[in-house]
C-alpha cells in the first residue's frame, strides 16, 4: 500500500469521526451553549459535498464516510434545538 493509498483511506475516517465527541458531549451534558449553529451547518454542507464527490467518483470509501458524516451531522442539529429549546 502506497502513502497516496494510505491516506486517501485515513482521511475520510477521519473526517467522518471528527464531530463523535461533540455529539457524544451534547448528548451527555444536554447544553449547546458552546456550538455554533453556522459551524454545524457548515459542517453539514461540507460533509454533503464530500458524499456527493464520493457518489460521482464511485469511491465506497467517501460516500460511507459521507453519510456517516452527514447522519453525525443532523444528530448535532436536531440536538442543538431541542436542548436550545430548553435555555
Amino acid at each position: 500500500m502506497t502513502f497516496a493509498n494510505a491516506v486517501s483511506i485515513l482521511a475520510p475516517i477521519v473526517n467522518c469521526i471528527q464531530l463523535f465527541p461533540q455529539l457524544y458531549k451534547t448528548y451527555q451534558t444536554k447544553h449547546v451553549n458552546d456550538l455554533s449553529m453556522y459551524s454545524l451547518c457548515l459542517f453539514l454542507f461540507a460533509s454533503i459535498l464530500w458524499l456527493l464527490h464520493g457518489y460521482f467518483i464511485q469511491d465506497m470509501s467517501l460516500m460511507t464516510a459521507g453519510i456517516i458524516s452527514v447522519t453525525v451531522n443532523v444528530c448535532l442539529i436536531v440536538l442543538f434545538f431541542k436542548y436550545h429549546q430548553r435555555m
